[in-house]
């Protein structure tokens, strides 16, 4: 079954679908071997040819790779007997979450690099060296990847990046005076951090502690972010340059999938047609999904627009319409106890920012069931991450995975670091000074009893840094009491 239009014939043709192209002609860079065939089954290419669609097209692709609605029995709350209520459960959770990061903080060791100086990345201009961070990575792409818990600091002792993940049960407090970390292809295992190197301890039935997002956590919030997205939709931006433009759509194989070959036509295929050549993206064996990025973020200058002039306003994923407005407000309800955890960690790892983001994100903050104190949340919906820098962010952000998939490594090349980053580590980071990238992954087969789809999914959770300018002197309420800066405050 194609995205098709009909077409007005007479006689016994009269009710047929055909293929009637309705798209500029744009020219595909496809080899010639594709372009001999009528039917293209190739995940990428199918990708890339999805993402030059338009109009009634694109529409009709975007029904028929819509992201599915979840199982969502993760969402409600438990059953608790009525002995406290429901802030003192909250306070409840943010005491344990305390107590989680204060052991990081006592046991996770800290280490220094030779020749990074923060001040050196932070004066460079914005994504200009790509290519030669791409090459790094490329040359990386053989190394061990680190997967244990760590601070990782420039030579002056100033914190590049916090890692949560791995560590073992060691009674013994980290090494006192400087530690360097001397990245390398073999460094990890040499070090007794690499992935290999934990599950040879858990075989030996030595403990281990997972200082990430704990995996009841991290389901539920997946599962909220897939109902998000389910209501929301996804959207491509042609301005984005952390992610290929082209990649449009995630292809898996389906639960039930047959032993025949993938590229096997039957009879549910779904298919579009570009310039002549049917473009399978559906079939017995394998499906497709919608690929994007949204952005919650309580207030920031509209693009092009002047903070001062024009004030400062909740994004539009935030308030694209009524009915998504609702499920932006269950989300940020289903994840606060994420937040508090993300709070926690940003305060362990970089006080003077937590403090600074805090203020701030009580003046602009328009969602009030969001503890903060991060303004901004990107969800990077099953996208390839290519080397880049934020450089719209104030200071560290957050970033961590979720979802079902193989691979997805972080490299950030200008510290020569790889690290394992598997779903519910946690990586906070100055994003803007320091390029980073994840490496290749693959979705895992099937769909979750959760009705997860399989693909990775990443969140970054950052301030920008045109909106801290605005609310760093703000009080409270600020942005709500002032429409965003259009109104003069009289409370």
């Amino acid at each position: 079954m194609a995205v098709l239009t009909r077409s007005k014939t007479k006689g016994a043709d009269r009710g047929k679908s055909t293929v009637v192209p309705r798209i500029k002609r744009v020219l595909l860079k496809l080899p010639v071997r594709e372009l001999e065939s009528t039917i293209v089954t190739d995940a990428n290419l199918v990708s890339q040819a999805a993402s030059q669609l338009q109009r009634e097209q694109k529409r009709q692709l975007g029904q028929e790779t819509k992201i599915p609605h979840p199982n969502t029995r993760l969402l409600k709350r438990p059953d608790r007997k009525r002995t406290l209520c429901l802030n003192q459960w909250d306070v409840r959770g943010k005491r344990h979450c305390n107590h989680h990061i204060r052991h990081w903080q006592t046991n996770a060791p800290i280490y220094r690099l030779k020749g990074i100086r923060l001040e050196d990345l932070k004066a460079r201009s914005k994504n200009d060296a790509k290519e030669i961070a791409q090459a790094t990575m490329d040359a990386m792409e053989s190394w061990e990847s680190d997967g244990a818990s760590g601070v990782f600091q420039d030579e002056s002792g100033r914190p590049l990046l916090a890692y949560f993940a791995q560590r073992y049960d060691d009674s013994s407090p980290p090494p006192e005076g400087t530690v360097y970390y001397e990245p390398g292809p073999n460094t990890p295992s040499a070090m007794g951090r690499s992935p290999a190197d934990f599950a040879q301890a858990k075989n030996e039935g030595k403990k281990i502690h997972f200082d990430g997002i704990n995996p009841n956590l991290l389901n539920k919030t997946l599962v909220s972010t897939q109902l998000l997205l389910h209501h929301l939709g996804i959207r491509r931006s042609r301005r984005d340059g952390r992610h290929d433009k082209a990649d449009a759509l995630l292809r898996y194989v389906k639960d039930d999938a047959p032993s025949s070959s993938i590229d096997t036509l039957s009879q549910d295929s779904k298919s579009f047609t570009l310039h002549g050549i049917e473009y399978v993206y559906h079939n017995n064996t394998f499906t497709s999904e919608a690929t994007g990025v949204i952005h919650l973020v309580h207030a920031w200058p509209d693009q092009g627009h002047s903070a001062e002039k024009y004030g400062i306003h909740p994004s539009t994923d935030m308030v694209s319409s009524a009915h998504g407005s609702q499920f932006v407000h269950k989300y940020f309800e289903d994840t606060k106890e994420l937040a508090s955890l993300l709070g926690s960690m940003l305060q362990a790892s970089f006080p003077e920012f937590y403090i600074k983001y805090e203020a701030a994100f009580k003046a602009g903050k328009w969602t009030v069931v969001d503890p903060g104190p991060f303004l901004g949340r990107a969800v990077v919906w099953k996208l390839d991450v290519m080397p880049h820098q934020d450089g719209l962010d104030e200071g560290p952000a957050v970033i961590f995975p979720m979802g079902r998939f193989s691979g997805g490594e972080c490299y950030l090349p200008d510290l020569k670091l790889k690290l394992s980053y598997r779903p519910g580590e946690v990586i906070i980071l100055m994003a803007g000074a320091l390029y980073h990238a994840i490496g290749k992954w693959a979705p895992l087969q099937g769909i979750s009893e959760h009705g997860i789809t399989p693909g990775r999914v990443g969140n970054v959770f950052f301030f920008p840094h045109s909106s801290f300018e605005v609310l760093q002197d703000k009080p409270a309420g600020w942005a709500l009491n002032t429409a965003g800066g259009l109104l003069v405050d009289l409370t």
